[in-house]
């Protein structure tokens, strides 16, 4: 068995941009913040539950409460589908990458997980706008940690779970497109697929695709592609 995990925003989903956009606004309303840093690879955390913390933490002098962590996804996913409704384009899937899920879904010796810093009702509207059918996934979002790396543990024990597995099996991979990402599998002790562009460019020591055709190529399977 091998475990394969996949970060959404970037990574599944061309959806970055929109929603950095709707992200900073839903900060701004919900909030009131202003004039915080919106380079949110700055954050000890980046995931929409660890920047919205530590902005907290620094404002309000604690973190969010449960209320509005839930008034600000509510809003925030009215911001997004109110861009959408604008623009089908602001939400996209990244080329293939629904083709790649379903095909390694159906695999029998490989396992496929979602481990993204977003929250769990953003993330699945913008894959169901996007076309991405995760069904047989098992994911974990902002909801179930501050920490990316502590997101993708929940998403491995789940995996185990469906699996049947007290421990993880070596060799995962972890698919993403962000230096972040890069990182918290470094820390891990996990492999790293990159999505190229110019977040990870300057990374010279990493896996590289610029299409997910080659994705094959690195997890053995062009065979079962082509069938």
């Amino acid at each position: 068995m091998k475990y394969i995990i996949f970060d959404i925003d970037g990574t599944l989903t061309d959806t970055t941009a929109i929603d950095d956009h709707c992200y900073t606004r839903a900060i701004e309303d919900c909030f009131g913040f202003k004039d915080f840093e919106t380079n949110y690879g700055y954050y000890q955390n980046t995931t929409d539950s660890g920047i919205i913390d530590q902005l907290c933490r620094e404002r309000l002098g604690r973190t969010f409460t449960e209320a509005e962590r839930d008034h600000f996804i509510t809003h925030f996913c009215g911001l997004l589908l109110q861009a959408y409704q604008e623009d089908p384009g602001t939400i996209r899937e990244i080329a293939k990458a629904g083709a790649v899920i379903s095909t390694l879904c159906r695999q029998e010796h490989y396992s496929i997980g979602l481990a993204t810093g977003g929250w769990r009702q953003s993330a699945h509207f913008k894959l169901q706008c996007a076309g991405i059918d995760v069904s047989a996934c098992k994911a974990s979002f902002a909801q179930d940690a501050l920490a990316r790396q502590d997101i993708i543990h929940a998403t491995i024990r789940k995996m185990n779970e469906k699996n049947g597995l007290d421990t993880a099996p070596p060799g995962i991979v972890y698919v993403g497109d962000g230096v972040w990402d890069y990182l918290t599998t470094q820390q891990m002790g996990i492999g790293f697929i990159g999505i190229a562009n110019r977040k990870l460019a300057h990374l010279e020591d990493i896996i590289r695709i610029d299409d997910y055709d080659q994705l094959y190529q690195h997890i053995g399977l062009y065979a079962e592609k082509m069938k």
